[in-house]
């Protein structure tokens, strides 16, 4: 029989805080694929099952950030199993009874360059300003020049001064707007791919629509702001396992996704308040971007520490949740 690489779950240090004033806010974005249906028992309760896990991809965002980098991934895993224990899935004891194969990816957005967007959208609107402001002079000269006025252009064709200032304005207009559209596309790509991460992209396209110019436009700006501002997050995806075993390939059965604004807010407190509310959608297809509002107290994660072994009868005894 096949073992698998062998992971002891143990008992996390943590501390409980008092909740700040402000509210905490998360979303959470759960989807079914491939035919997945949670299993049932004749109860209606959700069947028990089995994963094996591993270590997806931790992004760490770009700047030191000390309530995240020194989270490590058996933490993670520890608290993880903890919610997944509370809807019925268990770590396998070996390869032969695992269902899933389960990858946690968590850390911080890397948003677009807010500052950089903003620096080159200031030179931008300085070129259209200048430009404006030469054409209008240029203008203003040929209309006195067709009124008797010096002409725009000199004896030998050559361009006036007003002439010459509008061509360079407006070739440092067109250059301007040539890496505006640069940073344009660039801006697009980072929102699409964190769109994609946190599960953003389908309530985008909802909120997208010809009302958010005439005042509804307030939830779409959230969600676009959500997206272009570093967030916390976990992505918990669940793969058939026989079938990466056998074939190498993946086959995704559902995956749930959930964050939190980074500012204000610190991983290692977070983290349990994010995995609690991801827990609810563990299996299922949440049908939208579930956005809840409220006050929490806080759990900070401390240093792993083992506490011993549970004996397998134990584990895989214990009734349903």
């Amino acid at each position: 029989m096949k073992k698998l690489l062998p992971i002891i779950l143990s008992l996390l240090a943590v501390t409980m805080s008092r909740a700040s004033n402000e509210r905490m806010v998360t979303a959470v974005f759960s989807g079914t694929y491939n035919g997945y249906q949670r299993p049932r028992e004749a109860d209606g309760s959700p069947k028990r099952e089995y994963y094996a896990l591993a270590n997806g991809i931790f992004s760490p965002g770009v700047s030191a950030d000390g309530s995240i980098d020194k989270v490590k991934f058996p933490q993670i895993a520890g608290l993880t199993a903890q919610f997944l224990a509370l809807k019925n899935y268990y770590l396998a004891k070996d390869a032969e009874s695992a269902d899933f194969l389960l990858l946690i990816s968590w850390g911080k957005t890397l948003p677009f360059s807010d500052s950089a967007y903003r620096a080159i959208g200031d030179t931008f609107y300085g070129a259209v300003n200048r430009s404006s402001a030469s054409t209008k002079a240029l203008k203003a000269a040929e209309d006195a020049a067709a009124h008797g006025g010096p002409s725009t252009r000199g004896r030998d064709g050559s361009a006036t001064p007003e002439r010459m200032m509008q061509q360079i304005d407006q070739e440092a207009l067109d250059g301007e707007m040539f890496q505006m559209r640069m940073f344009d596309d660039a801006r697009r790509d980072a929102d699409e791919y964190n769109a994609r991460l946190l599960g953003y992209v389908d309530e985008i396209n909802r909120r997208d629509t010809p009302s958010r110019f005439a005042g509804a436009g307030i939830a779409y700006n959230d969600l676009i702001s959500d997206i272009e501002n570093e967030r916390y997050y976990f992505v918990i995806s669940a793969y058939d396992f026989k079938t990466a075993v056998k074939t190498g390939q993946r086959k995704l059965l559902w995956a749930t996704r959930v964050s939190i604004q980074a500012d204000g807010n610190k991983f290692n407190e977070a983290a349990a308040l994010m995995l609690a509310k991801a827990s609810r959608y563990f299996g299922q297809d949440s049908g939208r971007l579930i956005q809840e509002f409220e006050r929490e107290g806080s759990v900070t994660l401390g240093e792993l520490k083992v506490v011993g072994v549970v004996p397998e009868s134990k584990v895989h005894d214990q009734p349903p949740k």
